[in-house]
């Protein structure tokens, strides 16, 4: 089945960006004597559970429920694929500012937590798509 494989491939991709986002958070803290708590350190959870775990159980629900022939499965894939990156990136520009103790106006500042809050948001709707699809194709079952 297609969409199995490219759900896998989903999660693989989430599974090594949280890693990388791990060792990336662990060597610049390193790098720069960082030993505060910065946003970097949340991307690496997020990307695990929120991306691999998500997209390593979703297959399961494919092949229980048929979950990919309902109308909400495609606008769930993409609409929460788009919140989680769009979150995980501004964690890690946020995360950066921070380990660099880099001076930002309040506007950027404002504005980094905006976007990553919009990213939050999208992933959420994405989640609503997720149960809709859940929802839809238990009832024809």
């Amino acid at each position: 089945m297609k969409n199995l494989k490219s759900l896998y491939y989903i999660s693989i991709t989430y599974l090594l960006v949280g890693l990388f986002a791990g060792l990336f958070h662990h060597e610049f803290a390193y790098y720069t004597n960082f030993t505060g708590v910065s946003t970097l350190k949340y991307v690496h959870p997020h990307a695990l559970f929120l991306g691999t775990l998500v997209f390593m159980i979703m297959p399961i629900f494919v092949k229980v429920f048929s979950v990919d022939k309902s109308k909400y499965f495609k606008k769930f894939i993409v609409t929460y694929n788009l919140g989680l990156f769009m979150s995980l990136l501004f964690m890690v520009i946020r995360g950066i500012t921070q380990l660099f103790q880099m001076q930002i106006s309040s506007f950027y500042d404002h504005m980094i937590g905006g976007l990553a809050g919009i990213g939050h948001v999208i992933l959420s709707i994405g989640l609503y798509f997720l149960f809709r699809t859940l929802i839809s194709s238990t009832s024809n079952n």
